[in-house]
């Protein structure tokens, strides 16, 4: 599967070491988020696509991507399991949209 932030609903404001907030555009909601979590939105976030007609699509990443990115280096088989845990959650929200690879 490949993860990407609905950055056309939702917008994500956070504080180092407090975790943070998603703003769901559709219905005035906030979610707070933990710092992990928090971590792990602003890295899909800060892929974006730069096409020619700067639509700022954001560029879909897998889980042991997005894992290998957190800790630093190569991921472990249950660093990848927890990493897709939390983005299926937020899956669930409709904060973070997928497709198969």
């Amino acid at each position: 599967m490949q993860y990407a932030f609905n950055s056309s609903r939702f917008a994500l404001r956070g504080w180092i070491g407090h975790g943070g907030v998603v703003y769901d555009d559709a219905d005035s909601a906030l979610y707070e988020v933990s710092e992990s979590a928090f971590q792990l939105l602003s890295l899909l976030k800060d892929r974006v696509n730069h096409s020619p007609d700067q639509s700022g699509q954001t560029t879909a990443q897998t889980a042991a991507h997005l894992a290998g990115l957190l800790i630093g280096e190569a991921p472990e088989d249950t660093d990848v399991a927890l990493v897709t845990s939390v983005l299926d959650d937020l899956r669930t929200m409709g904060v973070v949209t997928c497709r198969s690879a």
